[in-house]
C-alpha cells in the first residue's frame, strides 16, 4: 500500500513597520498663526461672499531604500467638534472649519476620527538625494454673514495641533512630529444707513429719498424709514441745509419760506440750528435686514401769501460707529 504525502505551503506577508520606511520626517515652514483675510481685510459680518484661506507647509524627510508614506492631521480646537470649529472673543463665537481641498470635500480631522479623505497624505519615493521636501496645503474659511459684535481683539482658536505620521492611516502609523497653529480673525466694524420707503428692509444702495408734497397744504404729511445695520455701537445724526425751512428756488431774491416739523422714531427733533444733531444711538448688533426708524415731515401753517414756485430743503443723515 502506497502512502501519498502532501505538502501544504503557507506564506504570510506582513507589512514592514511604518517607521522603517521613513527617516527623520519633520515639518517645515508651518505658520504658528494664520489670520483670516476677507474682502474688507478682516471679517465683515454682512458680506455674503465666502473667502477661502490657504495654509501652506512642508514635510521633509531623508532618502531611504523604500518608499516613505506619511499623512498629516489637525486637531478639533477649542470646540472639541471637528464638524464645527469655533473662534471666540469674550462671549461671542464665529463658526469656521478646515478642509483637505479647495472644494471642501473633506474636513481635516485627527486620529482616531479621521477617514482617508479627512487627512493630507504624501510620500517620498526612492531617490538619491539625502533630503526630500514636499509642499502641502490645506484650506479654511469662516461661514459668511455670522452677525457678531466688532471687537478690539481678534476672535481666536488657539493651540490647534498639526500632526505628522509615518505609515498608512489604518496600519498602526507612527507619530513623527507636531506643530501648534493658532487661527484668528479680526471682526470689522460695520455701520451703515439706508433710506427706504416705509416698511422696506435695509438696502445699501438706497441712500436718498425725495419727499414730494406736490401742491403745498398746511398740515400735509409725508415720510419714509431710516434703516440702520450695525454690529457696533452707533449714532445717527441729521442736519438741515436750510435750518429746517423750505426755501424758494429763487432765494435769496425771493425770501418766502415754509416751515415744517419732523417726528423721528416717535419723537420730535429740531434741526433749526443748521448743525448736526444726534437723533438716536444704539449698541450691539442688528440683523442683516437692519433696524427701522420711521421719520415723518409735516408742513407748517401757510399764510396764503407765499410766492408761487418750488420750495425745498435738504437733510443729511449720517451714521457713525460709537
Amino acid at each position: 500500500m502506497k502512502r501519498r504525502i502532501v505538502f501544504l505551503g503557507l506564506l504570510l506577508l506582513l507589512p514592514p513597520a511604518a517607521h522603517a520606511l521613513c527617516v527623520n520626517l519633520a515639518f517645515g515652514n508651518v505658520p504658528s498663526l494664520v489670520t483670516f483675510e476677507g474682502g474688507s481685510g478682516g471679517y465683515a459680518v454682512y458680506d455674503p461672499q465666502e473667502y477661502l484661506q490657504t495654509v501652506s507647509f512642508e514635510v521633509r524627510g531623508e532618502a531611504t531604500g523604500a518608499t516613505c508614506e506619511y499623512f498629516v492631521t489637525l486637531s478639533a480646537g477649542q470646540s472639541g467638534d471637528f464638524n464645527q470649529r469655533k473662534l471666540s472673543e469674550m462671549t461671542s463665537t464665529l463658526n469656521y472649519n478646515a478642509y483637505t481641498d479647495s472644494g471642501k470635500s473633506g474636513i481635516l480631522k485627527a486620529l482616531p476620527t479621521a477617514t482617508q479623505n479627512e487627512i493630507i497624505t504624501g510620500s517620498f519615493p526612492v531617490v538619491v538625494a539625502l533630503t526630500q521636501t514636499n509642499a502641502h496645503k490645506f484650506f479654511w474659511t469662516i461661514a459668511p454673514q455670522q452677525v457678531v459684535p466688532a471687537a478690539d481683539t481678534p476672535y481666536t482658536d488657539g493651540n490647534l495641533t498639526l500632526s505628522l505620521y509615518s505609515g498608512l492611516l489604518f496600519l498602526s502609523p507612527t507619530l513623527e512630529a507636531t506643530k501648534t497653529i493658532r487661527f484668528q480673525a479680526r471682526v470689522d466694524s460695520s455701520v451703515d444707513v439706508s433710506l427706504v420707503e416705509s416698511g422696506q428692509r435695509f438696502d445699501i444702495s438706497d441712500t436718498t429719498q425725495l419727499i414730494d408734497f406736490g401742491t403745498l397744504e398746511s398740515g400735509e404729511q409725508r415720510g419714509f424709514d431710516v434703516v440702520v445695520r450695525s454690529n457696533d455701537g452707533y449714532v445717527v445724526t441729521m442736519q438741515s441745509q436750510n435750518q429746517q425751512l423750505l426755501i424758494h428756488a429763487r432765494a435769496p431774491a425771493i425770501s418766502d419760506v415754509v416751515s415744517y416739523s419732523i417726528i423721528f422714531n416717535g419723537g420730535g427733533i429740531d434741526l433749526s440750528t443748521g448743525a448736526p444733531v444726534p437723533v438716536i444711538a444704539g449698541s450691539g448688533t442688528t440683523p442683516a435686514t437692519g433696524v427701522s426708524f420711521p421719520i415723518e415731515f409735516t408742513v407748517g401753517t401757510l399764510s396764503g401769501e407765499e410766492t408761487a414756485g418750488t420750495y425745498a430743503d435738504v437733510i443729511y443723515v449720517e451714521v457713525t460707529a460709537n
